[in-house]
């Protein structure tokens, strides 16, 4: 599979193919939408889409990847500040990504595909969790720098970071479950936030 150009400039026809990608893929999931049912809802001939994109795979991955970019979910804390404050900005962050009703949908539709579909699977991990996971890396990095937290392994305290924040909270809205009494996003990030410094907690 072509891995996803980096960072591309915006254009209105680039837009248009991916505002019509995420409709279709939503709509009827991965495995059903197909280029030319994208270029009618786009406007666009096929050629053009696939001027702009290699495979359906690909587009799947630009999709996810603009998501990410709009969010600033994974962006570096532009405050200084010490552990527990950029930790409890970033786990907001991401907790308010990942129950967002659209990013739950995409996130279903991927489930859904990936055993059938493993270069879709590849492309929402590297295109979404993966690049995500390696910014909130490069933030304990930074944190290990500045003296704040002890983080020998920067990759691994993100990994175990974002999984305590996919908790039961985000299992139950991804299920359409309600939420028992005091499940909150709050709850959830404190929690997570005080084990990290906990454990990676300078002397």
């Amino acid at each position: 599979m072509s891995k996803p150009p980096a960072c591309p400039k915006p254009s209105a026809k680039r837009e248009a193919i991916l505002d019509a990608a995420v409709a279709a893929f939503l709509e009827v999931g991965y495995a059903a939408t197909s280029m030319d049912g994208v270029s009618g809802r786009a406007g666009v001939s096929k050629a053009t889409i696939y001027a702009h994109f290699e495979s359906k795979d690909q587009l799947f991955a630009a999709v996810i990847r603009r998501r990410c970019d709009r969010s600033a979910a994974f962006a570096p804390p532009e405050d200084k500040a010490d552990a527990r404050s950029t930790l409890r900005l970033l786990g907001h962050r991401l907790l308010d990504l990942l129950l967002q009703p659209d990013t739950l949908a995409m996130y279903r539709v991927v489930v859904a595909e990936a055993v059938r579909q493993p270069d879709l699977a590849k492309a929402f991990y590297e295109s979404g969790p993966g690049a995500g996971k390696a910014q909130i890396a490069e933030v304990f990095a930074d944190l290990d720098r500045r003296g704040k937290l002890a983080v020998p392994d920067p990759r691994q305290a993100a990994d175990l970071f974002t999984g305590m924040l996919r908790t039961d909270l985000f299992m139950r809205t991804l299920l359409g479950l309600p939420q028992p009494e005091g499940h909150t996003i709050d709850v959830a990030v404190d929690a997570a936030v005080e084990t990290m410094v906990r454990a990676f907690g300078t002397p």
